[in-house]
């Protein structure tokens, strides 16, 4: 690479559009820490640069610096779904920093900047871009889980995240390390050339930094036994930070791991499948038991988030491009049911972040209760709900790769999920209620809501509404 062209700038409008929001909100701090400005900046960056990123063809294969980041339609998927998702978390946001003094300024920058981690973690083709991609979500997300410096519960949340995140980071670069020690190269498409000329004989070594590579990436996910640091993070965390580690984080996670998969690990294909369908069958199994004995309720999202990772790392075990898309799918569908269901969590204030205080909610706050029952159902997967299209895609595609005894405990697994989100609904339309009524839904939060819920409905009534942009890397 001789120097950055105007071209390879070009690929990057979006992540653009966001680093200069970013930086208008940090330059007018001191004019705007006390008012509704931060939240009107990042909505009309999101909106922007999701126009800026839906304007790639899903066809397309440009690629920039070097050839170090990709402009494809899978990049082009997943930078749509960070910016509609950042937009949703800024709108659930605006009531809840407003209440607690969170500065606001900095809090709406801290989200530009990891959404511009998220974009380029998507659209990196080399293992160093990727790294600082995933570097650049989780520095913002421990400031983000620790911005309420007067409650003990963040800090230490913070600090466990930020240890936990350190211990992943440096398992990641060692395998990055390895791997361009016994390849000579970070390029995905080098990796692969190197494994495909050792066939079936590959390194020990490299396999051994290639899975290393893999543990940093599924703790980006959650996915077990890398996730141990998910609940404490979630709890401790205000809701709607919560809600953005919860979906724009997680599914940063997934479109790394499957591009790396893909593009980086297809040679050795069978051996990180395996791996991959070992994590998968943990994750949905631990999170499904673990989540049955929560009683509060972003303890019990996150492990439900867990439980949905071993979802999603499904397709990706399949090794196959159909695997691939259905991820791709899973991830979409995930962001918006997750993000609704802890709007939820936002909309109710204290009352809405412990298991019970949902006991009568349905006879205190019809609407809400309707909202937050579609959620759950489509958490638990059940039909004309987006969350029934997502598992049946990933589910299907384990079978078609002969994976039929995953499929299975997917399904057995759902099934105890079931029990938890029923649990929830139980309380809020067949028990009186325990509390004063809870107060109005303020008007950004109920926008986000309702766009959450459109999505979820969209995609359980229409279950190829995505088939057009699920394009695999």
């Amino acid at each position: 690479m001789n120097g950055v062209t105007p071209s390879d700038l070009a690929l990057l409008l979006p992540e653009l559009i966001l680093i200069g929001a970013a930086l208008v909100l940090l330059l007018t701090a001191h004019r705007t820490r006390t008012t509704s400005v931060g939240t009107t900046v990042t909505l009309l960056a999101a909106i922007a640069a999701l126009w800026a990123a839906g304007r790639v063809s899903p066809d397309a294969s440009a690629s920039g610096f070097g050839g170090m980041l990709a402009a494809d339609g899978y990049a082009r998927y997943f930078r749509v779904l960070f910016c509609a998702g950042l937009a949703v978390v800024a709108l659930l946001s605006e009531r809840r920093i407003r209440e607690t003094g969170i500065p606001r300024p900095e809090y709406h920058t801290l989200l530009l900047l990891a959404s511009v981690g998220m974009m380029l973690a998507a659209s990196s083709a080399d293992l160093l871009p990727l790294y600082l991609a995933l570097e650049l979500i989780t520095i913002c997300a421990y400031v983000l889980v620790g911005i309420r410096v007067e409650r003990p519960l963040a800090n230490e949340a913070a600090i466990k995240y930020f240890l936990s995140g350190s211990f992943a980071s440096a398992l990641m670069l060692l395998g990055i390390s390895l791997t361009y020690g016994l390849t000579g190269t970070t390029e995905f498409a080098g990796i692969a050339s190197s494994l495909a000329a050792d066939g079936d004989g590959a390194s020990p070594l490299l396999i051994c930094g290639l899975g290393l590579i893999c543990g940093g990436l599924a703790f980006k996910v959650a996915a077990v036994p890398f996730h141990a640091w998910a609940p404490d993070t979630y709890q401790g965390a205000s809701a709607p930070v919560a809600a953005f580690l919860a979906a724009g984080s997680k599914a940063a996670g997934l479109a790394a791991l499957c591009r790396v998969v893909v593009a980086a690990f297809g040679p050795q294909a069978e051996v990180f499948s395996t791996m991959l369908a070992a994590l998968a069958a943990l994750s949905v199994v631990l999170g499904s038991l673990v989540a049955a004995a929560q009683t509060d309720m972003k303890r019990l999202l996150a492990y439900s988030s867990i439980a949905h990772a071993g979802f999603a790392l499904m397709g990706i075990a399949a090794g196959t491009a159909e695997g691939a898309a259905a991820t791709m799918t899973y991830a979409g569908f995930y962001v918006f049911m997750t993000l609704g269901a802890f709007g939820m969590v936002i909309a109710l204030g204290e009352r809405g972040e412990r298991v019970d205080g949902y006991r009568g909610l349905a006879a205190q706050r019809p609407v809400a209760a309707a909202g937050m029952l579609l959620f759950l159902l489509s958490l638990t997967g059940i039909p004309l709900t987006a969350g029934f299209t997502a598992k049946f895609s990933v589910i299907q595609s384990a079978i078609h790769a002969g994976r039929t005894e995953l499929a299975v405990l997917a399904v057995l697994s759902s099934v105890v999920a079931a029990f938890v989100y029923m649990r929830v609904a139980v309380g809020m339309y067949m028990k009186e209620p325990c509390e004063p009524e809870p107060a109005r839904i303020a008007p950004t939060v109920c926008l986000a809501l309702v766009f959450a819920a459109l999505v979820t409905l969209a995609g359980g009534l229409f279950p190829g509404i995505l088939d057009s942009w699920t394009v695999a890397p």
